[in-house]
């Protein structure tokens, strides 16, 4: 196939296309693919997304496009791993059928992962589209969520796990000892900020007072970290 005839394919289309019906092979780890195998691996190279992807460099590919392919892979085999449901069968029937509502989540899946820095992160948002189709949130809180996503780090996960475990807890108690526990202050303003976590106890308590500070998860921080856990 050549460029032109790759260019007549839109990238929304493209993806919508591997929405519905996926023409992936599931078995394969893509996040472990070096960005320099994704063009000469021919198995890869002639999935149909990856074809569309690289016809938008008409005169040669970017390290940055390469990087959208791969995370654009590992989001469609985790969105794959977890389409069992009965809702998936409606999802699929109305981007097959409503151009208006294709449009919608095509764009919005390609833009955030565009912006996503990881692929790890792409891998989220799979799961994030898998808990709106499943009517865990609406469409809004989805966009929503997915605007989070890519300056949440490592660390907020493993903050909302323990605080949905203890409940209400003292910041310096939070059990994630593999981080500064000025990354943890730092996590819990970041999570503070989205609504996902709140504090109890606002007034400062001597030098060390932020540590002694009363965090719990919110009711839409619960619904996050259900929707992204592993």
């Amino acid at each position: 196939m050549n460029i032109d005839e790759l260019q007549s394919v839109p990238i929304n289309d493209a993806v919508s296309n591997e929405l519905i019906n996926t023409a992936l092979d599931l078995t394969v780890d893509y996040s472990e693919i070096a960005l320099d195998s994704l063009l000469s691996d021919d198995l890869i190279s002639e999935i149909p997304i990856v074809k569309s992807i690289v016809a938008l460099g008409r005169f040669g590919i970017s390290i940055k496009q390469l990087h959208f392919t791969k995370k654009v892979l590992c989001f469609l085999k985790e969105f794959h791993s977890r389409s069992s449901t009965n809702n998936i069968v409606k999802f699929k029937n109305k981007l097959n059928t409503d151009q208006k509502f294709k449009d919608k989540v095509t764009e919005r899946i390609i833009l955030i992962i565009d912006r996503l820095r990881t692929e790890q992160r792409a891998i989220l948002l799979a799961k994030l589209l898998m808990g709106y189709i499943n009517e865990e949130y609406n469409w809004e809180t989805f966009c929503y969520f997915s605007e989070c996503l890519d300056s949440m780090q490592l660390i907020d996960i493993a903050v909302l796990d323990n605080l949905l475990a203890k409940g209400s807890v003292e910041i310096e108690n939070i059990a994630v000892p593999t981080f500064d526990k000025y990354m943890l202050l730092a996590s819990i303003e970041r999570l503070k900020s989205y609504g996902f976590v709140g504090l109890k106890d606002l007034s400062f308590i001597g030098s060390k007072g932020e540590f002694k500070k009363v965090a719990y998860i919110s009711s839409l921080g619960k619904i996050i970290y259900n929707a992204i856990k592993v």
